[in-house]
């Protein structure tokens, strides 16, 4: 693949064409509160539903003009269906990050079958990041979340230094590790506008959103981890796609005026990912203009 045929300058940007993978080999594994939470309630997966849900999400993408493509899943690789974490798609190239959890690490490997040397720009080498944690807000503005656990300082610090070298504004969130990565309480829906766990962000990280000129719409705690409510997709021209079964907020983000697509995936969010986390953006049509 082509080294310019990727590119991100925003979470909200027309999306184009994203990374997906299948999840023959998902399961919920205790590794975060909200997978270790379903476990205890004696919940489990169907299987059925799941790949039935799993489908319904890439046809309402293709229905909604994003081209789909796919890592291969492989055994032993409980979440490589969440695509979010493993790489970064930037406006200089494709970033490959460095996972955290040893279960997850092996999912480099795909990563860069996928992509080839050539389209990869930079690979993290410190501490740890996950694409979970980074949001390009729009161009020249870029979050890091840092929990400490999934991603902590020394990984935010080596991401955002590439982008403060090009100039951008960056900003590390913190927040407790109970919360996985900041796009579990905060995503952005469209341009300017975001969903966030208002309660828990800090009051200066919350000053600094609304400095940037950023608008929230509160989601409350139980929402973003019982429902994974923050985890939703912005596909652009406003358009977003939020679980089904988030019913307040879809109904709050109808009322901005969005296009809210909602398919079913309760069977992902049980195991701590929604749409956010199984989705890597790989082109969105730039913000700036021309």
């Amino acid at each position: 693949m082509g080294t310019n045929r990727w590119f991100v300058d925003s979470e909200t940007g027309e999306l184009a064409d994203v990374l997906l993978c299948p999840p023959d080999h998902y399961a919920w594994i205790p590794s975060n509160d909200i997978a270790i939470q379903s476990m205890a309630s004696g919940a489990t997966i169907d299987r059925a539903a799941l790949r039935a849900q799993f489908d319904g999400l890439v046809a309402t993408l293709r229905e909604a003009g994003v081209s789909c493509h796919f890592l291969t899943p492989h055994e032993g690789m409980p979440y490589e269906v969440y695509t979010r974490d493993s790489s970064q798609t930037t406006p200089f190239g494709t970033v490959v990050t460095r996972l955290s959890r040893p279960e997850r690490r092996a999912e480099i490997g795909p990563v860069h079958d996928f992509y080839g040397r050539d389209a990869i720009w930079k690979t993290c080498t410190k501490g740890h990041i996950e694409g979970g944690d980074i949001h390009i807000i729009r161009p020249g503005l870029l979050a890091v979340g840092v929990s400490g656990g999934r991603t902590d300082a020394a990984g935010a610090a080596e991401f955002m230094g590439w982008f403060e070298d090009a100039g951008w504004t960056c900003r590390m969130i913190r927040f407790p590790e109970h919360f996985l990565h900041l796009d579990v309480i905060f995503t952005m829906v469209a341009e300017n506008l975001a969903i966030a766990a208002v309660d828990v962000l800090s009051d200066a990280d919350l000053d600094w959103f609304r400095t940037q000129g950023i608008r929230l719409l509160p989601v409350s705690y139980r929402e973003a981890m019982r429902d994974m409510g923050c985890n939703v997709l912005a596909l652009g021209r406003g358009r977003v796609i939020s679980p089904r079964h988030c019913t307040r907020i879809n109904q709050m983000l109808r009322a901005e005026g969005l296009d809210v697509l909602d398919p079913e995936l309760d069977q992902f969010s049980q195991g701590g990912g929604s749409i956010h986390c199984m989705t890597m953006p790989l082109r969105r049509r730039s913000l700036l203009p021309g």
